[in-house]
C-alpha cells in the first residue's frame, strides 16, 4: 500500500509468457525488455509483480505482436501459467461457480482492470472495464479466452456472444477463432455472453472440501498482494540478499550491485523507485533496520561489527539512526529482546 491506496499490478508471469511466445518466433526480446523498463531480475522473479505502469509500456512494445501471444490458449497452457487459480476455478460445483471465482481471484493475475458478472436464468454476461490506455485495450479477449477455456470443462453445449471495444493488430478471424463465435467488433463495452441449460448443473467431479481450502489459500495470496509494493519490494529482497555479501563494501557499491543485477542505471532505478514515490535510501535503510535488529536478537555481535555490516560511516551514525527509528539504543534493543526472536518489524 502506498500512501494509503492500493498499487495496481500485474503478474509477471504473463510477461514471462508472452516473452517465451514471442522468442520461439525469433523475435528479439532484449530490446523490448529494455524499452519497457523490465530487468531479467523482474521479470523472473518467483511470484514478482509488475506496476500498472511497467505493464502498459511492456503492453505497447508487444502490440504489434498480438497475434503470436493469443494463439495458445488452451486450458493446460493456462494451467500451466496460472496452476492455483485455474485449479481453483476448474475445481467448482457449477459453471457459474467457476466463473464467479475467476472474477474474484483474478487479481492473482492482474488488478489494473475490472470485471462484472451477471446472471439471469441459464445466461450469463461477463463484461469487462479495461482502464488503461485506449490503444493497449486487448485485455478484455485475454480474459475472455480464459473464462471460455473453462466453461469448456463444464458445458459441453453453449451458445457464445463477444462483443470488444478494441482488438489491437488482431484480425477479425483470430479473434473469432480464440472465442469460437463471430464477435462484434469496435462497439461500446466488452462482454462475453454465454447461454447453457448446464450453467448451473452440479459438476460431478467437484471437490467441496478441496475447494475450501484452495480459497483459503488463494485469499492469503491475494492479501500479500494488496501489501505489496511492486518495484519497492524487487528492491528490498535484492538489498536484502546482497547486504552481507563480502564484495560489498559501502552503500555505493551496493547501489552500483543492485543497478548491475537488475540492469539498469542509477537514473532508471531512482525514476521507477519513484514511481511508487519512494528513494532508494528510503528502501536501504528499512533493510538496514531489519538486518541490524537480526543481527542484535540472533547474533552476539559488537555494536561497531553490527554498524560496519550494515554499512554506517560510525558506531556512532548507526546509533543515532536506530534510536530515531527504534525509539532506543541498539543496546537496550539487544537487552530487552535477548530471549526472544521476532523478526525485526514486530519489535516496534
Amino acid at each position: 500500500m502506498i500512501n494509503g491506496r492500493y498499487e495496481k499490478s500485474v503478474s509477471n508471469l504473463l510477461a514471462r509468457n508472452m516473452i517465451q511466445q514471442l522468442s520461439q518466433h525469433d523475435i528479439d526480446i532484449h530490446p523490448i525488455l529494455r524499452r519497457s523498463g523490465i530487468s531479467e531480475y523482474e521479470l523472473n522473479r518467483p511470484n514478482g509483480r509488475l506496476a500498472e505502469r511497467t505493464h502498459y509500456r511492456f503492453m505497447l512494445e508487444t502490440m504489434k505482436y498480438n497475434r503470436y501471444i493469443y494463439e495458445s490458449s488452451s486450458i493446460q497452457s493456462l494451467f500451466n501459467r496460472f496452476p492455483e487459480l485455474i485449479g481453483l476455478c476448474m475445481n467448482q460445483s457449477s459453471a457459474v461457480e467457476a466463473i464467479a471465482n475467476f472474477i474474484r481471484y483474478r487479481m492473482l493475475i492482474g488488478n489494473c482492470d475490472r470485471c462484472d458478472l451477471k446472471i439471469e436464468g441459464n445466461r450469463i454476461k461477463l463484461t469487462y472495464i479495461d482502464d488503461g490506455p485506449e490503444e493497449l485495450s486487448t485485455s478484455a479477449l485475454g480474459n475472455f479466452i480464459i473464462c471460455r477455456e473453462l466453461l469448456k470443462v463444464y458445458l459441453p453445449v453453449m451458445s457464445v456472444q463477444a462483443s470488444l471495444t478494441h482488438v489491437g493488430s488482431l484480425s477479425r478471424q483470430v479473434v473469432n477463432d480464440c472465442l469460437e463465435t463471430q464477435c462484434l467488433l469496435h462497439q461500446r463495452e466488452n462482454y462475453l455472453m454465454i447461454e447453457s441449460p448446464d450453467l448451473h448443473k452440479t459438476h460431478h467431479h467437484f471437490n467441496p472440501q478441496l475447494s475450501q481450502l484452495q480459497q483459503v489459500h488463494l485469499a492469503g495470496l491475494c492479501r500479500q498482494i494488496d501489501e505489496q509494493q511492486t518495484f519497492v519490494v524487487v528492491v528490498e529482497e535484492l538489498i536484502e540478499s546482497l547486504l552481507l555479501q563480502q564484495h560489498i563494501h559501502n552503500e555505493n557499491s551496493l547501489l552500483q550491485c543492485v543497478c548491475g543485477q537488475l540492469k539498469m542505471s542509477r537514473w532508471t532505478l531512482n525514476n521507477k523507485l519513484r514511481e511508487e514515490q519512494q528513494s532508494f535510501t528510503d528502501v536501504l535503510n528499512r533493510v538496514r533496520l531489519k538486518k541490524a535488529c537480526e543481527l542484535l536478537v540472533e547474533t552476539q555481535k559488537s555494536i561497531k561489527e553490527i554498524s560496519d555490516l550494515v554499512y554506517f560511516s560510525s558506531q556512532a551514525v548507526f546509533s543515532r539512526f536506530f534510536r530515531l527509528h527504534a525509539n532506543m539504543s541498539p543496546i537496550q534493543y539487544r537487552k530487552k529482546l535477548a530471549n526472544r526472536s521476532p523478526s525485526a518489524m514486530e519489535a516496534f
